[in-house]
């Protein structure tokens, strides 16, 4: 029989066992936890998927949902009519145009003081690029981070009330669904913001005499480059584009993408800096055909690829960067730059150059836009950007990357928008919509 040391009872050994396999039982279900909350496919999860926790290696563009105090103040001044419900549902074209009209619309959203249904993406023709109008419209992680978008308005705007479907209103009764072009509640002057509240509702009245206990629908049509973002001042229209966050598979795969290149040409690659020094040029090569269909070479000289490569190569060399990075869904036109770019001893890579097999599986598993929201993201961390003055996306990436920059007279030239970080290519003040109506 074994014999206990002197003054240790059994009972003392029992718990000590008991504590014992307590922690050993914590210990295996807090790893199981940790696993399980970091598996793909387990529903229970309350990560997104493929979300790790470090952001230097798996998510570069990740961020919590925007709580804004720019936007609470005019959440807060708003006098809210839930029972006016909006649909965001006739957003298309290509990133840039599709996250404007959406944003557009929920503005007007709030404006109104009305609720909203969670807006829908209109699908772009795959076999022919340039018809967008397909009227086939898909759900809003399409592109969007659905969770963010919505933790973002429940902190930054909770008195918009936002529906999943317009189904879940189908039992209250309400008039047929109105539709609505926004713009078209004008004044003499144009689109005044602070007076289209009281436009639209002296609007509404023409159809609907009792709006006290009747829900309505109103279709809000396509909104994009009309609604001037800083009529509500630089706090809110700095912020207002952050409750829209890109999907994360899309976020990740250009995370991956950037490391290959930071790998590939030995560079010290720091992904929490917004902007990489002295590291690669990304250009978007816009001669793809639906940019050739609205916007003809012959009638178009920065539509032209020779206009474009030159301007980019001569970027590359007064940057003193060898490196680019290019954006394009033609890649024989990219083979073409790659060519070119040689001769001048740079060196052109794109995604597909550099993702490993699986990853590359991946994207082109993904559709063309959202293949080119891979770029996108990759673009807003470029030493220096370079696009075409009648692109959005273009535009959309040089306006985000501007506030990183000291020169703050970007729209005086030499180009449509220059600064240190970024030239938008064409003659200035052409395109003032685009400064004036894109939310950054």
């Amino acid at each position: 029989m074994i014999q206990l040391p002197r003054g240790v009872r059994r009972i003392h050994i029992a718990l000590v066992s008991w504590l014992l396999i307590a922690i050993w039982i914590w210990l295996a279900f807090d790893q199981l936890y940790y696993f399980l909350d970091r598996t793909p496919w387990n529903i229970f999860s309350n990560k997104p998927h493929y979300l790790l926790q470090n952001p230097t290696t798996s998510n570069a563009f990740d961020f919590a949902p925007i709580e804004s105090e720019a936007i609470k103040s005019i959440c807060a001044d708003t006098e809210w009519k839930e029972n006016i419900v909006f649909t965001c549902n006739d957003s298309v074209g290509g990133i840039g145009n599709i996250r404007n009209s959406i944003l557009n619309c929920i503005r007007y959203a709030i404006s109104a003081g009305g609720s909203l249904v969670e807006p829908k993406i209109v699908l772009r023709n795959e076999s022919d690029t340039a018809a967008i109008r397909t009227g086939i419209r898909t759900e809003f992680e399409y592109m969007f981070d659905r969770q963010h978008f919505r933790e973002s308005l429940l902190v930054s705007c909770p008195g918009l009330h936002l529906y999943d479907t317009v189904e879940d209103i189908k039992d209250k009764t309400y008039h047929e669904p109105i539709a609505l072009q926004p713009e078209s509640l004008t004044t003499d002057k144009g689109l005044e913001p602070e007076k289209w509240r009281s436009l639209f509702y002296n609007w509404l009245g023409e159809y609907i005499s009792d709006m006290s206990d009747n829900t309505v629908v109103i279709n809000l049509e396509r909104s994009y480059l009309s609604y001037p973002v800083y009529s509500d001042g630089d706090g809110f229209a700095m912020s207002f584009g952050k409750i829209l966050k890109f999907r994360t598979d899309i976020n990740i795969l250009a995370t991956k993408t950037l490391l290959k290149l930071a790998e590939r040409y030995s560079y010290d690659i720091d992904l929490l800096k917004p902007i990489l020094p002295n590291f690669f040029l990304g250009v978007h090569l816009r001669t793809e055909y639906d940019s050739q269909k609205g916007w003809p070479v012959g009638d178009w000289v920065y539509s032209r690829y020779e206009t474009q490569s030159k301007l980019y190569l001569e970027q590359a060399n007064s940057s003193r960067i060898s490196h680019i990075y290019v954006a394009s869904g033609d890649l024989e036109e990219v083979a073409k730059f790659k060519v070119d770019a040689a001769a001048s001893n740079i060196t052109v890579t794109t995604k597909f150059d550099l993702l490993d097999e699986t990853d590359k599986a991946t994207l082109e598993a993904l559709s063309w836009d959202q293949q080119g929201m891979v770029d996108f993201q990759v673009m807003t961390k470029a030493s220096d950007f370079g696009g075409i003055g009648h692109s959005s996306f273009a535009w959309n990436i040089a306006l985000l990357r501007h506030k990183y920059a000291e020169r703050k007279d970007h729209l005086s030239g030499p180009q449509l928008l220059s600064d240190e970080l970024s030239q938008i290519y064409g003659k200035p003040h052409q395109y003032p919509e685009y400064a004036r109506c894109l939310w950054p």
